[in-house]
């Protein structure tokens, strides 16, 4: 009989703790809540003291540091909370700390990271159109930075492998065909890339650079001005080339890879033929091209180089009238244009892929820091997602019928209308998305 009550105090003592260490967290989001950040912290680090394990803890411990605006402690603590279980609201609010320090790369893995881990429903929508301005702002401020140490660099640690294509001269086409020349370099560039020894810069920073250096409206550079663009993107070679239309029905592609070190240039042999070949002529430009490199390619990556993205002709026209209002700001139309290349071939992954990419503003014309502001609201609101969408203490309601130690409220999200009263045991009802919005 001793042994029994002996047991059943060492069970409720253990009981006991629990709820205390429990009350604690749930203290601290309820005075979180209520924006009471300094008494938030206080809870979230004695749960931390009885619990140091406790991701969760750590978490909201650092949400609570982002609210009262302590960025490094916030961040200290979110990492922290990750190292020992990452989830996606630990992640969205790291993205938020470096954001607002103007770490771009960091935020956009975070903020990446937050969607592979879960978050879902409208926050995960508004975390994937964050995301496409903060891509184009960080290429933004890199090319800045880039321009303003442009008298720093030293050509000779630019890797030797890095390869840079702008967009063709198709200014010597009639009107209609014109577009081709910026369907022929993404297609090179695309092909390019297939290269295992190549590195090819990325053509959306390259498009913000010529726009910086006053040739974004024409969108290509020739021999003379491609080893300032070369050194400014970090690229060892840039490839030129010049469209022209041989009468009614030919073209003919002439290029040279410019050596950004001494500006030395190899001259491809130029191809030429019908504009029903066009794709077959794309790719001897580029076998041509990487010859001159004197590569020596694999079967694989010549197999894989010598597959066309599309066999249509009139999808591969529409894909280019789509980057020429694209390049001309005319999103509207570009992405009409994107829409009728997939129609006429829904295999046309590179069409579909420019469908679905926004540049620069939106449609809802909303700027970055809107933006910014728009999903700050969203995760802080409810809480935003949490690991595998479920806070633990979520998972213990739906583990125990409903009843939850050491929570007065409805779950984990307590109201600000809630008070401060010692915290008991009660029925807990689960409302709407547990994506908390």
């Amino acid at each position: 009989m001793m042994r029994n009550k002996a047991g059943i105090v060492l069970v409720l003592v253990s009981l006991a703790l629990a709820g205390c260490s429990q009350s604690l967290y749930m203290q601290g989001r309820r005075h979180l809540q209520n924006e009471r950040y300094d008494p938030a912290i206080e809870s979230f680090y004695q749960e931390i003291s009885a619990n140091p394990t406790s991701h969760e803890a750590w978490r909201e411990l650092g949400v609570a540091y982002y609210e009262k605006g302590d960025l490094t402690k916030s961040e200290e603590a979110l990492k922290q909370a990750s190292n020992i279980e990452p989830d996606a609201r630990t992640h969205l609010y790291l993205g938020l700390v470096y954001e607002r320090q103007e770490l771009y790369e960091n935020a956009i893995d975070a903020y990446t990271a937050s969607l592979s881990l879960g978050s879902r429903g409208r926050t995960a929508e508004i975390t994937r159109d964050h995301l496409r301005r903060l891509v184009r702002k960080s290429q933004e401020v890199e090319i800045a930075r880039a321009l303003e140490n442009e008298a720093d660099i030293d050509a000779a640690t630019i890797p030797d492998n890095t390869i840079a294509v702008p967009s063709f001269d198709g200014s010597h086409l009639p009107p209609e065909l014109a577009p081709i020349a910026l369907g022929l370099s993404e297609f090179t560039a695309i092909d390019l890339a297939k290269v295992h020894s190549l590195t090819v810069v990325e053509r959306a920073k390259l498009a913000i650079l010529l726009d910086e250096l006053k040739l974004g409206r024409s969108g290509y550079i020739d021999p003379a001005t491609a080893p300032r663009v070369g050194r400014i993107m970090k690229s060892r070679r840039i490839v030129t080339a010049s469209v022209l239309a041989l009468g009614d029905e030919g073209l003919r592609f002439d290029g040279s890879v410019v050596n950004t070190t001494d500006s030395a240039t190899v001259i491809p042999e130029g191809v030429e033929g019908k504009i029903e070949d066009i794709f077959a002529l794309q790719k001897k430009f580029v076998f041509n091209i990487i010859d001159s490199l004197g590569i020596t390619l694999t079967v694989e990556e010549r197999d894989a180089i010598a597959r066309v993205p599309t066999e249509s002709y009139l999808a591969f026209m529409a894909y280019c009238r789509g980057l020429d209002y694209r390049q001309r700001g005319m999103e509207s139309a570009a992405r009409a244009e994107f829409g009728k290349a997939v129609e006429l071939d829904a295999g046309f992954g590179v069409a579909d892929t420019e469908l679905h990419t926004d540049i620069g503003l939106t449609s809802d014309g909303m700027s970055l820091e809107q933006s910014f502001e728009s999903l700050e609201g969203i995760v802080s609101q409810g809480g935003g997602p949490t690991t595998s969408g479920l806070d633990s203490r979520l998972r213990n309601i739906v583990a125990n019928g409903g009843v939850l130690p050491g929570s007065d409220g409805e779950g984990a999200g307590l109201t600000r209308a809630q008070t401060d009263a010692e915290p008991k045991p009660s029925t807990v009802i689960i409302r709407g998305d547990l994506d908390a919005n």
